[in-house]
């Protein structure tokens, strides 16, 4: 195996425990909130039912995920943990929330009823939370319009309001009026609202930054994989990044000045030089923006990439150093003293952490820790 990416599970849940250092007491119930486990997009990239397993073992109480075959993905391999699919879901496919007893997001009545009538011809009870769009502006059903939407669904046979949720859009950002404007905003709603037991909105950013937002439930993801929030704010706790992406170099050459590399030609060698290659490409998530730009370790020294980055491979100047056939070569981690993070990537790919992570392609095999 060639490329991989390495997972280190015990980094996760040592992730989990130091976030909930953080987690401020409920006012209402003195108790800390409860913790979420975002693993949508195959746990950002770490592979959906380890992670799950790791976090409920480090005591998540509740698992989330986009969709429904992200969620059926987790019951197939045996998690029995509550699951919330975080937007609506087809109409067509609630006889599949309520068979395998998900938490559907609901923001529109034609939903909440299709759901209705599943659990009713099921003799089961479904449980949903509501979506309200405090200025995230995607989905959710506005505030002035939420007391109305929950008060028709409330009145739907065998189905049950166990939460209701909104989403910050600046929770990373320094100035923090708009947070503070859509908690305001959620807030209001509140009191209306006593008998739902999960009201909730921190995601990371939020749980890191707004105590004040954590209400019941906090929703994390990027900080249990060990990255911080993009936007440079002090950072109170102690994260170990739970992914390493790796590769090995599979083939060494030496070539003469002036020799072009990859497609275009946009690199050629000044002096002659042993030229690396890869087997790993923006097929894999290594970006193509990386091109002249990237950097990679091995023996634990920086190298740079040279030339496009292809498909499938990438070519590295290794000067004359000593390196050989199958040494590793880390893209993301650590090797020796130097590390190459995410954020790094995400800065020369003119993105952000959450995109390189996610983009490790499924054909990159995880291997856990």
């Amino acid at each position: 195996m060639n490329t991989y990416a390495e997972i280190d599970l015990e980094a996760i849940k040592r992730n989990i425990a130091e976030v909930k250092k953080l987690i401020a007491p409920n006012p209402s119930t003195s108790l800390g909130a409860r913790f979420m486990a975002v693993v949508k997009a195959n746990a950002y990239g770490h592979g959906a039912p380890a992670v799950a397993r790791a976090a409920s073992s480090a005591g998540a109480d509740y698992l989330s995920v986009a969709n429904l075959k992200e969620a059926m993905e987790l019951r197939e391999a045996g998690l029995i943990d509550p699951i919330l699919i975080l937007t609506e879901s087809p109409t067509s496919v609630m006889d599949e929330i309520v068979q395998y007893q998900l938490t559907q997001t609901v923001y529109s009545f034609s939903e909440a009823k299709a759901l209705s009538d599943e659990a009713v011809k099921r003799h089961q009870t479904a449980k949903v939370h509501v979506k309200v769009d405090t200025g995230m502006g995607r989905v959710g059903v506005m505030p002035s319009e939420a007391a109305a939407l929950i008060q028709k669904i409330s009145s739907l046979s065998n189905l049950k309001i166990e939460g209701l949720f909104t989403h910050f859009a600046k929770a990373e950002d320094h100035d923090d009026s708009f947070t503070k404007e859509q908690l305001n905003k959620f807030q209001q709603l509140l009191p209306k609202f006593s008998g739902i037991p999960l009201k909730h909105a921190a995601n990371s950013a939020a749980t890191l930054y707004h105590p004040e937002t954590h209400l019941d439930l906090v929703r994390v993801g990027l900080l249990m994989y060990g990255i911080f929030p993009h936007g440079g704010r002090h950072r109170p706790i102690n994260l170990k990044p739970a992914l390493s992406f790796k590769s090995r170099v599979v083939y060494l050459k030496k070539v003469p000045p002036g020799t072009p590399l990859s497609y275009g030609g946009i690199f050629s060698t000044d002096k002659e030089t042993a030229i690396a290659t890869l087997p790993v490409g923006y097929a894999d998530g290594f970006p193509r923006r990386l091109s002249n730009r990237g950097k990679v370790l091995i023996n634990g020294k920086r190298y740079p990439v040279v030339g496009r980055v292809t498909m499938d491979m990438v070519l590295v100047n290794v000067g004359e150093d000593r390196v050989n056939v199958g040494d590793e070569a880390v893209l993301i981690g650590t090797q020796g003293i130097e590390s190459i993070t995410a954020d790094e990537l995400a800065d020369l790919d003119d993105t952000i952490s959450y995109e390189i992570i996610c983009g490790i392609g499924k054909r990159v095999p995880r291997i856990y820790k």
